[in-house]
Formats: C-alpha cells, structure tokens, sequence
C-alpha cells in the first residue's frame, strides 16, 4: 500500500473539526440521529410494502432462493445432510434445508463509513461483530434489514495525531415476511483517516483510485507455506477425527465447562469468498477437499501446485458455481414478485435483477472486492465472514440437528496487531478479545491476517453454561489458526441444546 510523508497530513484532535470535516460529520450524525430517534419500526407496514420512503432506516429486501441456500450450504456442509437434504431436514424438525443463521445479514447493509469527503485515506482496524439468531431461515423467506442504531467514538489521541480515530458501531434487526424477528446484530470498525495539507497531495492522487487511499500494515509478510506431506498427514489425522452429531441429540446436562469439541479445518484456501450484498455470506470461493484427499484413489489423480496444495484437474470441481443473479446483489421483491418467482422456477436461481433506482445501497464507499481479490498467483486477505463461517461449520458439527445457534460473534485485526505491523491505533471499546477468555489462551491474541493458501483449524472450548430466558444454553470460545499455529480470527457463539426433562 502506499506510504507517504508523515509532515504531508493534517495533525488532528478529538473533538476539534475543521470546515470540511465539520460540515460532512453534520450531515453524519443528521442521518444517524434520526435512526437512533425513529423508535419501533412499523413492521407489518415494512413487510406489507406501505412504509413512508423516508422513514430513516431502511435496508435493503432479500428474497431467499433454494438456490443460494444450497450453494453456501454446500461450500461449508458437504457432509451434512440437514443443509442438503429437505427430507432429511423435515424428519429432523426443520420447514426445509436451513439457511446458515446469519444468511442475509449483511454487514455492509448496516455500516456507514466516516463521510468520504473529509478525509484522503484509510486504515480500517478492529472489526468487531455479533448476530443473535431468533427464527430460522428457509428458501423461500423474504428478509428486511432494518438498521435501528448508528454511533460514532471520536478516539483521535488528545495529544494529536495525523490519524483522524473514530469507532463506528451499527446495530439492527432482520425480519422474515410474518413480521418475526430473525436476527439482532451490531457491526463495529475502527477507521484511522488522514487528510492532506494544502498544495501536499500528490498529483493524480484522486485518479489512482483505491489502491492510492487504502493504509493497511503488511499483512502479506506471513510466511506462504508450501505443503509437504507430513502436512497432508497432519490435515487428514484432524479430518478422520471429525465427527457430525446429527440426529442424535446433545443434550445440555451432558456439556461440561472445558470440554473441546472436535476441530474441523478448512484449506488450503484456494480462493477466498467475496462480498456480495445483501446476502451475508459470500460469493465465489473454494471448498475445501477433505473427501477427496482422504480417499488414496482420488488423490492419485490430483495435481500439486507450486505451493504444495492439491487441486483437481477440473477447477469446477471446487469452486462452486455461483447461482445466477447473485453477482447483481440486490434480490429484491418490489411488486415485480410473481414474474421473479416465474423466472426463477424456470432457471432453477435467482434471476438476474437490479435494484430499482431508489433501493437503498450500502453506505459504505470502499468496495470491499478490493482488498480481498487476488489475480494470479498473488495471495488475498480472507474477509471475517470467511473464518465466522468455518466457526459455525464446526458448532453445526458438534451440536447436531437439535441445537441451535442463538449468538455467534466474531473478531480480527485488534490493537496490538496493528502495532505489531507497523500501523498502531487506538483501542475502541466496541472491540472484544475472545481468545484470551479460553482457559490456557489468557495471554493468546489475533497475531496476523488470514490470507488465502492458509489453512482454517477451528478450536472450540466450552466455557460456560446457562438458563437465560428459557434456553438451555452452553457458551463457546472459538479461533482459527493456520498451519504454523498463528490466530487469524476469534469468537464466541452461545448454543441452545435439549434438555433431558423438557
């Protein structure tokens, strides 16, 4: 990324603004506070369509397809058949296959950036996140995303710096077309901004495009591994360990505090998933090849690559083919519903569809695709969804067809990590450190960035259980770590299991 002179920046303190930071924040917090004042959304004016336009708020509609339930399903669940089998799924208690419960929360749709036009560049840190889960997600649904709460923490040192630190934390609600409540969520950055002194920014700056506004620490200094076979031995002694519960239940009153479920791992990652708004998960990506390098016949036929890392000779089959229409984003349901469902049933997807002129985009001016596409045989920052959905793969694994996720919550790029790299910034009180609270972790950290053609090893540890508002519910620490050991991501996700006498 590009450096430049520390002299060629504005010095900055908190709370003090100048004309064009002041006038951009005014129009800011104009926006946000009439969110945090709206009060209860009408909800059953917003599923019937009949809202003001103006009601502060408003995100996109996400109809959600078989198809595309099936295709992220399928990236993360070979194996199981609650997510691939509708029959299955109906014996199990379910509607239908079921949607990962953060499908269609999309952090993107909730998060607004500090104004773009006062400040030159970014450096984003500390991304902190959480989606409570209260109605499951089926093909079919409509999802309203709806933001209810926008707040900004100037945390600039008083002593000034020419990083401009704000907290920005984005809270909100995600409704099915009953009106019901399916998910509760908060997305949280850190954003360190820099603003040229007059006559200091280069020539041509503002034409480079993202590339020449974009700070980030050098996360490719990682070391790039290249996999030898005592790694695949390594990789494959954790694969035959896994184990999918299934139908038979886990019972809460058999869950002790300290217990470590199976791992799971993921990788090498060939290629990473991309944002793709509205749906919450991403588009594009490789599964990982479990199966098949498990099996001595099937890892015959493949090829290694420069890196160690065993590809079939036909790259469709691991990179899923992404239904049509999801690259378009918006899946919308406006009045034109009977001629998308029409086209739908006949193309087996989602149909190809724009949002119309006055459909909310998200707020957020940096085009996340950016910084997590990689061409050639250049290596690409994971995105946090990537490793929050491997979390839930190995949870989905382990609690089986009768639990249920009621919270996941996910974290990476933390303070000390930034300082590590070269890039240090203040803390923000939004940011959680999971990994400290596993028991023997007290002294771990998120020590670098996920990067494709690393491996995902999922760790679990049972730290608590609970009764909270009827539910039955166990607690879990969780971390991914890479081959060579070093933590990429971490989290937490509470779990509603059986109980015996209920």
């Amino acid at each position: 990324m590009n450096e430049f002179n520390k002299e060629d920046f504005i010095v900055r303190y908190p709370g003090q603004y100048d004309e064009r930071e002041q006038a951009a924040l005014d129009k800011w917090w104009e926006a946000a506070n009439a969110i945090n004042t709206r009060g209860p959304i009408d909800v059953q004016a917003l599923v019937n369509g009949t809202l003001p336009a103006d009601t502060p708020g408003i995100g996109p509609t996400l109809k959600v397809t078989e198809a595309m339930v099936r295709y992220n399903n399928a990236k993360y669940e070979q194996e199981n058949p609650l997510f691939n089998d509708a029959e299955y799924a109906r014996k199990a208690g379910y509607k239908d296959i079921p949607a990962y419960p953060i499908f269609g929360t999309h952090d993107d749709s909730y998060t607004c950036a500090f104004p773009e036009e006062a400040r030159d560049t970014l450096l984003v840190s500390q991304a902190s996140h959480w989606v409570e889960s209260y109605q499951d997600i089926y093909p079919g649904d409509t999802l309203f995303l709806v933001i209810d709460e926008r707040q900004m923490i100037d945390l600039t040192p008083p002593e000034g710096s020419v990083h401009r630190s704000v907290a920005l934390y984005n809270g909100g609600t995600v409704y099915n077309q009953r009106g019901e409540i399916v998910n509760k969520c908060g997305f949280h950055y850190m954003e360190s901004l820099r603003t040229f002194k007059p006559g200091k920014m280069p020539p041509g700056f503002k034409e480079m495009g993202f590339l020449s506004m974009w700070e980030a620490p050098d996360w490719m200094d990682k070391e790039d591994r290249v996999y030898t076979d005592e790694d695949y031995e390594y990789m494959k002694n954790i694969w035959k360990n896994e184990k999918i519960q299934g139908a038979e239940p886990l019972y809460w009153e058999d869950v002790n505090i300290g217990d470590e479920p199976p791992r799971t791992l993921e990788g090498p990652i060939i290629d990473c998933s991309l944002p793709s708004t509205p749906y919450g998960m991403g588009i594009g990506g490789t599964r990982t090849m479990k199966k098949e390098i498990l099996d001595d016949e099937i890892r015959k036929t493949m090829i290694k690559d420069a890196h160690g890392i065993l590809r079939l000779p036909n790259e469709a089959d691991y990179t899923p083919s992404v239904p049509d229409g999801a690259k378009s984003g918006f899946m919308i349901d406006d009045g034109r519903g009977a001629a998308l469902d029409e086209k739908m049933a006949a193309e087996g997807g989602a149909p190809d569809m724009p949002a119309p002129p006055d459909m909310p985009k998200p707020e957020m001016d940096v085009d996340t695709t950016d910084i997590h596409a990689a061409a050639g045989d250049m290596r690409a920052a994971i995105i946090n969804f990537v490793g929050r959905d491997f979390a839930i793969h190995a949870i989905n694994n382990w609690m089986g067809d009768k639990g249920r996720i009621f919270s996941v919550k996910w974290a990476i790029m933390p303070p000390e990590t930034h300082a590590a790299f070269g890039h240090p910034v203040p803390e923000s009180p939004y940011y959680v450190h999971w990994i400290s609270q596993a028991p023997g972790m007290e002294d771990a950290h998120v020590d670098s960035h996920g990067l494709t053609r690393d491996t995902a090893e999922v760790h679990l540890v049972v730290v608590d259980k609970y009764v909270k508002n009827g539910k039955y519910l166990v607690k879990l620490i969780w971390w991914i770590s890479d081959m060579k050991g070093t933590n990429w991501v971490n989290g937490s996700a509470e779990v509603e299991l059986p109980h015996k006498q209920a």
